[in-house]
């Protein structure tokens, strides 16, 4: 790399420094707005599944009852996402594991995903056989001609 010549001193005017400051302080503003905005629309969501809650209620089921029921709603999904995301391979380790473990409830779980097809099984299959294949390397020699 080339050298530069001397390095220049840069010229900071009152200007130029308190245009930055502004600038930035708008920005954490604007930051702190939205911020703002954000928390008060999750506010009115909540407000809003209070109500349901609270009609819920009205008909004889508790509050605590109903939230619990959501709780478990909301955590089967996401380990339904967990298993879903596992590779075909991984999904089926899993799925031998539970059975293993005599875990029928996890066995349920995998019932209601959605098949591993074909062509994913394939694909996993490339895959492993492209792990499991050595990595050769081609080493040039200087030999005699």
């Amino acid at each position: 790399m080339a050298k530069q010549a001397r390095a220049q001193e840069v010229e900071v005017s009152e200007r130029m420094a308190n245009k930055f400051v502004k600038d930035i302080l708008e920005h954490f503003e604007n930051i702190e707005s939205a911020r703002g905005t954000f928390m008060n629309k999750a506010r009115r969501e909540r407000e809003a599944m209070g109500v349901i809650y609270e009609s819920m209620a009205a008909k004889g089921i508790s509050q605590k009852s109903a939230k619990t029921s959501i709780k478990i709603t909301r955590a089967l999904e996401r380990i339904k996402g967990w298993m879903a995301d596992l590779e075909v391979e991984d999904r089926k380790m899993v799925q031998r594991l539970a059975k293993a473990q005599g875990d029928k409830k996890q066995l349920l779980l995998f019932g209601e995903l959605p098949p591993i097809t074909k062509k994913q099984e394939r694909e996993a299959a490339a895959e492993k056989e492209e792990r499991t294949q050595p990595d050769l390397k081609v080493v040039e020699t200087a030999g005699a001609a």
